[in-house]
């Protein structure tokens, strides 16, 4: 059980769950070290100070526009609450130091990068102990924000798929298929019907996303000529995920020109910033200091009301809290018409720290951390 700090009279606990610095150095997630704008960040304990790569540079450069050392972002975020709440203790927890025991010890537990994918996808230990800790911890502990609950709703895109057209939120046009039915369908039959609904509402290529996948992981493209292809590609995957998602291919979709995909962010109800990503490029909206031509104001109003369609954040003792931080990815361009569509929910997004979060205006961390600072006293109140 979490320490209730208001009836204890201690101070309050935060706990953050971090992801090793070295892979948001590959992810460049990161934060200036020595930011003029951040007067928290030179709080970072040594082991958190990173060096920058060059991963986007075609050739090598002497020195880095954001400066050589820098810290992960959900450091920055514990920094800045130790700055500005000298009331407030921050635990920041490593991968490896997770444990019920550490997790009680706190009133209240975030997840802000790291969680269950990041865990499976990156933990090397033997039989995946760091892996199979947290998952033991999510299920038991009564005190992680967000509640598992919501986690098992976002990780799996059928079920978020599924609840997103029951609430009437526009998505691309979508098929589900989970292990379960696959498997009671079997291989011939599952594919027989992903094909006659491909044919039929000529949907020309289409993509198939795992559920449980992460960044593009064993995500594909086909068409209704490729069925072996399919077939295998379902046979694999099916073993190792809990479904498949099935979407109609929107044409030039993650061309920032064409048909961008805006990746949109929520500090509790607040907009933060947007973001257009694709594999090369990195740009912003023009009226966020970028070069993208973007119907911004009309896609935040969009957004706004689908935030407030998203199942509410329940705790285990059944408190509801506000919202940490939410990314709606959204595409808006379908054949060159304005037609906004949902494309991905996340709860621990990429923050695109070192493109996005420098700005004076959009201290990202400096909002998270006031936002948890607010759900913790909410929670123990």
């Amino acid at each position: 059980m979490a320490v209730d700090a208001a009836e204890s009279g201690k101070k309050l606990r935060i706990g953050i769950l971090l992801t090793y610095p070295r892979l948001e150095v590959k992810k460049e997630e990161l934060i200036s070290h020595r930011d003029k704008n951040r007067a928290w960040t030179k709080l970072a304990e040594p082991k958190f100070v990173v060096e920058r790569k060059f991963r986007r540079e075609k050739k090598v450069v002497k020195r880095h526009p954001l400066g050589k050392y820098a810290i992960p972002t959900d450091v920055s975020v514990g920094c800045f609450i130790k700055h500005q709440y000298p009331n407030v203790e921050v635990d920041m927890i490593l991968p490896h130091d997770i444990s019920k025991e550490r997790l009680g010890s706190n009133d209240i537990n975030f997840l802000m990068i790291y969680d269950l994918l990041e865990s499976f996808h990156t933990d090397k230990s033997k039989d995946k102990k760091v892996y199979t800790e947290l998952k033991d911890c999510l299920e038991s502990c009564d005190n992680i924000f967000p509640p598992y609950e919501y986690q098992k709703l976002i990780y799996s895109k059928i079920k978020y798929y599924n609840y997103l057209k029951d609430n009437k939120v526009a998505i691309a046009p979508t098929m589900t298929l989970t292990q379960e039915e696959y498997n009671e369908m079997g291989n011939e039959a599952a594919i027989k019907k992903i094909l006659d609904t491909v044919e039929q509402e000529q949907w020309g290529r289409f993509i198939c996303k795992p559920v449980y996948g992460q960044e593009a992981i064993d995500a594909r493209f086909f068409t209704a000529t490729m069925k072996k292809s399919l077939a295998n590609y379902f046979k694999r995957c099916m073993k190792k995920y809990p479904g498949i998602v099935i979407q109609k291919e929107i044409k030039d979709f993650g061309n920032s020109k064409k048909s961008p995909e805006l990746r949109m962010y929520y500090v509790g109800k607040q907009y933060t910033y947007s973001v257009c990503a694709n594999e090369n490029t990195v740009v912003r909206p023009r009226q966020e200091g970028g070069s993208l031509d973007t119907p911004l104001d009309s896609l935040k109003s969009k957004t706004r009301k689908i935030l407030r369609k998203l199942p509410p954040i329940v705790m285990p003792n059944g408190k509801r809290l506000p919202r940490l931080l939410t990314r709606l990815d959204m595409g808006y361009l379908v054949d060159g018409k304005y037609s906004p569509f949902v494309n991905e929910v996340e709860f621990v997004p990429s923050l695109y720290a070192e493109d996005c979060a420098h700005h004076p205006d959009r201290l990202i961390d400096a909002k998270l951390g006031h936002q948890m600072v607010k759900i913790a006293k909410l929670y123990v109140k």
